[in-house]
């Protein structure tokens, strides 16, 4: 009976045993990866908001108050940052749609002439830093040197070493943030144009309504959730500029925010911190909200079509000449400038032989300051592309394939980011790490910390991208995986990488290109041992080593980042125009 009872209890123990293997086996890790793909973005995303939304509505012994809004938003240089914040983003918003959608409609539906050059110069606008089209134009309509005022003066004898144009003006700013407002419409209204059933404009034209009836009665109704969306978009990232305001001197929310830095006033840097990311983030709701309504005008069904491409006769010369001075206003005269000066000795003596040189890029080659920014942006570009990457494919997986309650959410905070400043979310990351206990992990000064801020930057896109892939690859082979008893685990690692390896190649190089030259968080974050490449030019352009050296280095970034992004185009197989991109 002992040895019954033994044996009964050695069983019973075994099954035990086997039914918790079983259970472990069963376990579905999706469910825990959930919850540690929202813990890490809601560390990433929200507690820097957090510390700064806490800092601004607190007082220096920590009572709660909003009287650091009323103080601040009194002053008449916050109150005239705010003024052109806004008059700027507006203007940007409202010139970007009219000329962007017209170029996406001539470029995907009229025989216009230099398509191809108009979509590379959108491409390059959204890639390559703003602040480098600024650097050129500031050489060329500079008040006192620049070589189309010096032209101006000598053309029309005008007794005077200053003008006729001056560049450092509130709209100056707006002409020079146009070509990145323009290029995000375009990106935002393209790809509809290119999916929208011409049915209905072949109908309208049938009936005997002129070219332009039809595109403002039909074409632009039909995209008008596009249009909105990237308005808002530009909306968001012009108030979230500072590369560009910064170089034209331009008193705005986010120039502001690293002034607040030098005069050691950090409540003033949290209150307005707060008010750029409230405007930001109320552009990404509306754009987000524009977005989730848009399944009222599609009207691409199951019959295959191909855009048609109307065959304009005298009017595709206005969409050509649009075309053309975008590209050489956006594009050409820009970058050759930038690219001519970069081998000058000094910008003021001209166009001369003697004033050619190699000197300032064999100077950067020895200078310890550049070559350090350059070595931390390859270090850090290549830590961020791979770091969103990982947590952009883990929570595109769980967008995309899980059934779990709160994925939304979990979409929404990712993306959240894209509608921040880099100034605001650096103020966000000095008061969370300088508070007990994270101080206690010693980031700030260091290019861990700058490496937390390009990751919560870059977050958005990743998840973007790893959305794409996974959206483009069906599940049938995952469930059949999952049929023959392989884990979730095993599934992801053998079955949905190997399948969206391209796209996260893909997604992998065009993050690296967007954390090289990064600004705006760079600028608040960096000491002399984390300095990085985009400050160190400015630095450059600012004395250190002069405008044409500054030129040669940012040449050298221009041609880094278009390298990349043809690389990743080549590898991918599409362009960043594409309709599936």
């Amino acid at each position: 009976m002992r040895t019954r009872a033994v044996d009964d209890n050695v069983r019973s123990g075994g099954q035990h045993k086997a039914s918790l293997f079983e259970r472990i086996k069963r376990f579905e890790y999706s469910k825990l990866l959930f919850v540690a793909a929202a813990l890490l973005v809601i560390y990433l995303v929200c507690i820097p908001i957090g510390f700064m939304v806490y800092e601004s509505v607190t007082s220096y012994t920590g009572e709660f108050t909003l009287s650091n809004f009323a103080r601040y938003l009194s002053r008449p240089t916050i109150i005239n940052a705010v003024v052109n914040t806004l008059l700027v983003s507006v203007g940007i918003g409202s010139l970007g749609a009219v000329i962007g959608v017209t170029l996406a409609f001539g470029v995907s539906r009229t025989n216009m002439r230099f398509k191809l050059l108009v979509k590379n110069t959108i491409i390059a606008a959204i890639m390559t830093p703003p602040f480098l089209i600024t650097m050129a134009y500031i050489i060329l309509a500079g008040p006192n040197v620049g070589y189309i005022n010096r032209l101006l003066r000598w053309l029309f004898a005008l007794d005077t070493t200053y003008g006729p144009i001056n560049i450092y003006s509130v709209w100056s700013l707006i002409v020079l943030g146009l070509p990145m407002g323009i290029a995000t419409i375009f990106m935002m209204t393209f790809p509809a144009l290119e999916n929208m059933d011409p049915s209905l404009e072949e109908a309208s034209r049938v009936t005997g309504a002129s070219l332009w009836r039809t595109a403002l009665g039909i074409t632009i109704p039909l995209i008008k959730p596009a249009i909105l969306s990237g308005i808002m978009l530009s909306f968001g990232q012009t108030v979230a500029m500072y590369g560009v305001p910064r170089m034209l001197n331009i008193n705005v929310l986010t120039t502001a925010i690293r002034e607040s830095i030098t005069l050691m006033d950090f409540k003033m840097g949290a209150v307005l911190s707060v008010i750029v990311s409230f405007l930001s983030l109320v552009a990404v709701f509306l754009y987000r909200r524009i977005v989730a309504s848009s399944r009222r005008y599609q009207t691409i069904s199951a019959k295959g079509f191909r855009p048609s491409v109307m065959n304009l006769k005298g009017s595709r010369h206005f969409f050509t000449l649009l075309g053309a001075v975008y590209a050489l206003f956006s594009f050409i005269i820009p970058y050759g400038t930038l690219v001519i000066c970069s081998f000058m000795k000094s910008v003021g003596h001209g166009f001369v032989a003697s004033n050619f040189t190699f000197r300032n890029y064999i100077s950067l080659v020895g200078n310890a300051i550049a070559k350090n920014a350059f070595r931390n942006s390859v270090v850090l570009a290549f830590q961020t592309a791979t770091i969103v990457v990982l947590i952009g494919l883990f929570t595109s997986y769980i967008i995309v394939r899980l059934k779990v309650r709160g994925k939304g959410a979990l979409e929404y905070l990712a993306n959240l980011p894209s509608g921040m400043s880099g100034t605001a979310l650096a103020m966000g990351l000095i008061f969370m790490y300088l508070t007990y206990p994270l101080s206690n992990l010693r980031l700030y000064g260091t290019l861990a910390l700058l490496l937390v801020a390009y990751v919560t930057r870059m977050l958005p896109g990743g998840v973007r991208y790893a959305q794409a892939a996974l959206i483009q690859v069906h599940t049938e082979l995952e469930e059949a995986s999952r049929i023959c008893g392989a884990s979730w685990l095993y599934t992801l690692r053998k079955i949905t990488v190997p399948l969206v390896k391209t796209g996260l190649v893909y997604a992998w190089i065009l993050t690296f290109v967007m954390a090289f030259p990064e600004l705006s968080s760079s600028v608040m974050l960096r000491n002399p041992n984390t300095d990085v490449v985009a400050p160190a030019i400015l630095d450059l352009w600012d004395g250190a080593g002069g405008l044409p050296q500054a030129a040669a280095f940012g040449t050298i970034v221009f041609m880094i980042v278009i390298v990349l992004v043809m690389l990743a185009q080549k590898i991918s197989g599409r362009s960043l125009l594409d309709r599936n991109s």
